[in-house]
């Protein structure tokens, strides 16, 4: 568990040691997915805030290789509970998968993108 003072509270995250394929995140990629998670549901709702984040069971990956073993490209799938206050102060669970997809890696064209699909959401 994390306790950020001024942020949201984190839980359940592997550590970045675990997951070497989200280097190139940076150094924190729970601090990059909550930031571009944070920044999605601000756009989707004006005034949304993240609560907390808990990451509910190990991230899926999948990963795909060219033939000489060099990873080209990945999904990293995170379970997700989501705990936000929408805009007019109304607290949520959102429960979902956000998923980084890597295309292209170790190219000029290299690119990583992100999604994410709501599964279910319960006022709390």
């Amino acid at each position: 568990m994390r306790d950020v003072t001024r942020g949201p509270e984190i839980r359940g995250f592997p550590p970045p040691e675990r997951l070497p394929l989200l280097i190139s995140l940076g150094q924190d990629y729970v601090a990059v997915l909550v930031h571009d998670l944070s920044r999605g549901l601000s756009r989707q709702g004006p005034g949304t805030r993240i609560l907390g984040v808990r990451c509910e069971a190990t991230p899926e990956i999948a990963v795909r290789a060219d033939r000489s073993g060099a990873v080209r490209a990945y999904d990293a799938g995170f379970p997700l509970q989501v705990f936000v206050q929408d805009g007019a102060g109304r607290p949520w669970r959102l429960r979902g998968m956000w998923t980084y997809v890597g295309r292209d890696l170790g190219t000029r064209a290299a690119s990583i993108t992100h999604y994410w699909k709501l599964l279910a959401a319960d006022g709390v």
